[in-house]
């Protein structure tokens, strides 16, 4: 169980991360384009630097590194290898979802098979220390998460939506993290700090001339053509085609413009197209 998701705030905070004892400097190269979320299903009560220990060393014929990074309970984001060292943390899964991430498509959810293939060179292990079995996650070990996905997504230029992945999300082996990964998906988009780009409306004139939609020209679809048509004498099918092209072109010499063609800032302008007469297309 997940508890305190409603505190994350947007905007990267400050993060600090330290060296496991015997960081593994050296190894296959990395090339990661994504990030798996696991936990490390070890006791509840074992020492957490005991735990790191192993995960450096490896287990049960695994070498270690077996992640890239551990986070502790107390939110301590413990780094394993070196930025470029492949770490053996997600076992075989499916092409399907390395697929999507490398297309930059939304990740799907739990996987319904195991999969057959290894793509630990392309992905990087984050594992929280938890036993899966019930353990509460504490609001500073997944502020940490969250802030850790955010930094790596931030620095790769990836979107979390696609980047970001559970290991139930990679193989119908897992179960791992016990918490909603669409839930964690939309913590790490808002704590990006390239997150989505905030859009600026353009205010409504006063003179009630509909704002410049951006230049039209051959080719364009849209009800701003529908406004350019009817002003210019043309089939008002919001096509811009050869006919409305002529048309503009003879509306532009007519009124001491570039006859061009395109209807740009100041074709527009002297156009003097008013909201009243605005009326939404049906081919929208």
């Amino acid at each position: 169980m997940f508890i305190g998701m409603k505190k994350q705030q947007a905007g990267l905070q400050s993060m600090q991360i330290v060296d496991a004892l015997g960081k593994v400097n050296t190894g296959r190269p990395l090339k990661p384009f994504g990030i798996v979320v696991h936990h490390t299903a070890s006791n509840r009560n074992a020492d957490p630097d005991n735990v790191i220990a192993m995960c450096v060393r490896g287990v049960n014929k695994v070498p270690g590194p077996l992640y890239n990074y551990i986070i502790k309970r107390d939110g301590t984001i413990v780094k394993l290898t070196a930025e470029n060292v492949k770490a053996n943390h997600a076992g075989r899964g499916l092409q399907s979802v390395l697929t999507r991430m490398q297309k930059n498509l939304p990740a799907t959810g739990d996987a319904k098979t195991a999969g057959k293939i290894s793509a630990n060179a392309r992905l990087i292990g984050v594992s929280l220390i938890n036993d899966g079995l019930g353990e509460d996650v504490p609001v500073e070990q997944m502020d940490a998460l969250v802030e850790l996905c955010a930094f790596l997504c931030d620095g790769h230029k990836w979107s979390p939506a696609s980047a970001v992945i559970g290991h139930k999300e990679w193989t119908s082996r897992k179960v791992d993290p016990s918490f909603s990964m669409t839930e964690l998906r939309g913590m790490v988009q808002k704590r990006m700090v390239t997150s989505v780009p905030t859009m600026t409306l353009p205010k409504e004139p006063e003179d009630g001339l509909v704002p410049f939609p951006g230049t039209l020209r051959k080719g364009s679809r849209s009800q701003a053509v529908v406004h350019i048509q009817r002003v210019v004498g043309a089939l008002a099918d919001g096509i811009f085609g050869r006919g409305t092209l002529a048309k503009v072109k003879q509306w532009q010499r007519v009124n001491g413009l570039v006859a061009d063609g395109i209807v740009g800032r100041k074709t527009w302008a002297a156009m003097q197209i008013r909201r009243q007469e605005v009326v939404q297309p049906a081919f929208y």
